[in-house]
């Protein structure tokens, strides 16, 4: 349609220009070849038959010179023609050509700006998935498409237009590319806080378990201790109380009459144990007296000491012992008093926070 219509137009400006020629020529021929052509005409009827021959030829001489002569105006008017419009198809062509070049340089800086866009896009990417991969390698795609439009030599207007078309469409694609990073920027923040938690969290079971694992490394070592000192505990054996009254001669005989007996002798073995150092032992010793009172040895040491139960109890005295674990020892000590009821008399000896043994002695 268009090449009809530049045709058209070509036709209309042609037949104007040689319309404006004719009248040129038709001029031409009033002042120049019309009276020459009518003194000849003129000529050629007052000439006799017998020269008619002669003017013939020149007649036809001269109708063909101004047949010629019109031709070649008309030649010369159409070369005339020809050139100017070259001339202006030419201007023409070339001002489409500047315009397609400054179309193309304008679309070549759009993508510069673009491309820009997209790069310091990338940089606020902390880390891709997989469709944001994906999304990176169709825009670099299109990006290398629009750029291989632009570098065609002799670009057409349609690709100009499709490299326009591509440009809008990398930049949707690039807007849609920092959505998504900042999408995934959001998600990391919320994954980085929970993380956050977790981790006070785990480092607060892990402290948890800290303790718990000192308070039962604790409690092992205590009860490994409790157990290691319990069996390491002493035993007695032959445990004896004897009532004694001492005659003159210094001689000691046993008696359990009250207002005979001048002092009780208390008697045991400490029995061996592997489990016990051998060492000096100390032994509490507590005697209750038929009131109930705590009895008291001559220049006795007494006091009160805790027991593994928690338990407080008053004492007698203490008695050290040089124990032997191999073969244990023999213990024997005297209460001298100097009045000594009717009654029952209880002797409870502890050692190692426990009671290791007790025993009674009735005195009539």
């Amino acid at each position: 349609m268009q090449d009809f219509s530049f045709r058209k137009h070509i036709n209309v400006k042609f037949l104007t220009f040689l319309y404006k020629k004719c009248k040129w020529f038709s001029f031409c021929y009033k002042k120049i070849l019309s009276p020459k052509f009518n003194k000849t005409m003129t000529e050629y009827k007052d000439l006799e038959p017998s020269k008619n021959s002669k003017h013939n030829k020149d007649f036809v001489k001269n109708i063909t010179i101004a047949a010629l002569a019109i031709l070649l105006l008309f030649a010369v008017g159409y070369i005339v023609y020809q050139k100017e419009t070259n001339n202006k198809n030419s201007s023409q062509m070339q001002g489409n050509i500047n315009d397609l070049e400054r179309s193309r340089e304008i679309l070549k800086q759009e993508l510069r700006i673009v491309r820009a866009d997209f790069e310091d896009a990338k940089t606020r990417v902390v880390k891709k998935d997989s469709s944001l991969s994906y999304q990176d390698r169709l825009i670099l795609d299109k990006q290398k498409e629009i750029q291989s439009i632009l570098n065609k030599e002799g670009i057409t207007s349609d690709e100009l237009q499709r490299a326009k078309r591509l440009i809008v469409s990398l930049q949707t694609d690039i807007k849609q590319y920092k959505k998504e990073i900042d999408r995934l920027k959001e998600e990391n923040v919320k994954l980085t806080n929970k993380n956050t938690v977790l981790t006070s969290e785990n480092s607060n079971l892990s402290e948890q378990k800290k303790n718990v694992e000192s308070n039962l490394s604790e409690e092992k070592e205590n009860r490994q201790n409790l157990i290691k000192e319990t069996n390491s505990t002493l035993s007695i054996s032959n445990y004896k109380i004897t009532g004694l009254r001492v005659k003159s001669s210094g001689k000691e005989v046993e008696t359990t009459r009250a207002r005979r007996i001048d002092k009780v002798r208390v008697s045991f073995d400490l029995d061996k144990n592997l489990n016990a150092e051998s060492e000096n032992k100390e032994l509490f010793v507590t005697i209750f007296k038929p009131n109930g009172e705590i009895g008291k040895f001559k220049g006795a040491n007494s006091g009160q000491t805790n027991l593994r139960s928690g338990a407080t109890i008053e004492y007698s005295d203490r008695v050290n012992v040089n124990y032997n674990n191999m073969s244990g020892s023999r213990v024997s000590f005297d209460w001298v008093d100097y009045d000594f009821p009717k009654g029952e008399y209880r002797i409870d000896i502890y050692q190692n926070g426990y009671k290791v043994g007790q025993n009674v002695i009735t005195l009539k």
